[in-house]
């Protein structure tokens, strides 16, 4: 079964509604970059209010290892997401209040060694896999290209987890999935009216393409 999460919640609302969608997983972002960026004041509220099989990931761009723990702490997140190059080794290692959910961007220097001495460096084995585009870390509705995406996802089950991100919608993920078998899907603009704010119909439309595909696969 292929994970589901839905990432830029903002308010208490559409995490509900992506939860009831069927979403397993809800992404806060706390970059100060980010339209869709949130305290994590209201973030603690809103994990408050979820239901206790949803799993809540900070995603984090200019923090410090140290900063992470403690929003994580505060906020009771289950995942932090490393979404920058700056984070390194080292850095990703320093983190233990949340399990480390590590993001590469598959731009044209990018190669799957990248990942493998990451995890063999720092024991993590869940990676997230998104589009590149210069000067954005993230959050740019762009889809990683076919070929580059299909080595990805070929290679990364010998290392551990893979997370597809970037440009997913309820009109092409299920034609990602049955092509790349993912460990879990993210989306954020796929599912938005406007940046940080959910459409409720196009999370359920996405949860329903996800389980179609899935029904498709076989051995599922």
């Amino acid at each position: 079964m292929t994970r589901i999460k839905i990432c830029g919640l903002t308010s208490l609302e559409d995490a509900l509604a992506a939860s009831e969608a069927g979403a397993h997983a809800l992404g806060f972002n706390f970059s100060e970059s980010s339209p869709r960026r949130i305290s994590p004041e209201n973030a603690r509220e809103i994990v408050r209010g979820l239901p206790p099989f949803v799993s809540a990931a900070g995603v984090f761009v200019e923090h410090g290892p140290t900063e992470i723990d403690e929003i994580c702490e505060y906020c009771g997140l289950h995942i932090a997401q490393l979404h920058s190059e700056r984070y390194d080794a080292c850095e990703a290692r320093s983190i233990r209040k949340a399990r480390v959910l590590k993001v590469f961007r598959a731009g044209p220097k990018f190669t799957m060694e990248e990942v493998r001495a990451f995890s063999e460096q720092t024991n993590i084995s869940d990676f997230l896999f998104d589009a590149y585009q210069a000067g954005r870390p993230g959050g740019t509705g762009k889809r990683i290209e076919e070929d580059a995406a299909r080595k990805i996802f070929a290679a990364v089950q010998d290392i551990g987890t893979g997370t597809l991100a970037g440009g997913l919608n309820p009109e092409n993920v299920g034609e990602a999935i049955r092509a790349l078998h993912p460990y879990a899907v993210d989306t954020a603009s796929g599912v938005e009216s406007a940046p940080g704010v959910k459409d409720r119909e196009k999370m359920q439309s996405f949860v329903r393409a996800v389980q179609l595909a899935d029904a498709a696969l076989p051995n599922t």
